[in-house]
């Protein structure tokens, strides 16, 4: 798996699962990512939610001796409306920075404009299955296989496990699979906070490890 899909796959379990829907009021979510112990990232979420569409937006970038040896950042929006319940992405916007190179992905219908490092490569067709940020953030449960894409590249996210906790909650296993058949496997635990249902912790393994906390929010 590329370093750049790497951080990528981190970017989409950092973010992964929360689940909402149409009528949610606007929350602020912040996350920290770690490496055993060792603090090596935080991410930042908004999400608008209102019956006529959505609004997300984020950023995450690593930190700590992380942010020394391998400095990397990442701003993402995406905006849509609802069909039959169901989030559709009508704009979305990535860009990467890492070691001194850029990406920026980017699209409006159903192409894909990539630009990388400056230069703009042709436009693309629209990956299969929802971009992440809108299916990950605005689904309605964990139970539900899915294709999701950042514009560009493609994963399988396998449901494996689905309970619900004792105290109240949501826990889930995903198997997430990428396009060279490369696999990681998250754990995620979930709670109702301010209407939506938030992670409050993942763990991953496999591919990628790592273990990431929400450690702060605000309701509007």
């Amino acid at each position: 798996m590329s370093s750049l899909r790497q951080k990528c796959l981190i970017s989409i379990i950092a973010g992964v699962l929360v689940l909402s829907g149409p009528g949610a009021n606007a929350m602020l979510l912040d996350y920290a990512a770690y490496l055993g112990d060792t603090k090596v990232g935080e991410a930042q979420v908004s999400i608008d939610v209102a019956e006529t569409g959505y609004r997300i937006k984020g950023k995450a970038q690593s930190t700590g001796l992380m942010g020394l040896f391998s400095k990397w950042k990442s701003l993402f929006t995406t905006s849509g409306f609802f069909s039959f319940g169901k989030p559709v992405a009508s704009s979305y916007q990535v860009t990467e920075e890492a070691g001194g190179k850029n990406k920026h992905i980017e699209y409006a219908g159903d192409k894909v404009v990539v630009t990388k490092n400056g230069k703009r490569r042709n436009p693309m067709p629209l990956p299969a299955g929802t971009d992440f940020w809108s299916l990950l953030f605005l689904s309605e449960d964990c139970g539900e296989e899915r294709l999701v894409h950042d514009g560009k590249d493609l994963w399988q996210v396998k449901p494996r496990v689905s309970e619900e906790l004792p105290q109240g909650g949501q826990y889930c296993e995903f198997e997430v699979v990428d396009e060279d058949a490369e696999r990681s496997f998250a754990s995620v635990w979930l709670q109702q906070i301010g209407g939506l249902t938030v992670p409050v912790q993942v763990e991953l393994n496999g591919a990628m490890r790592g273990t990431f906390k929400l450690t702060d929010h605000a309701v509007d």
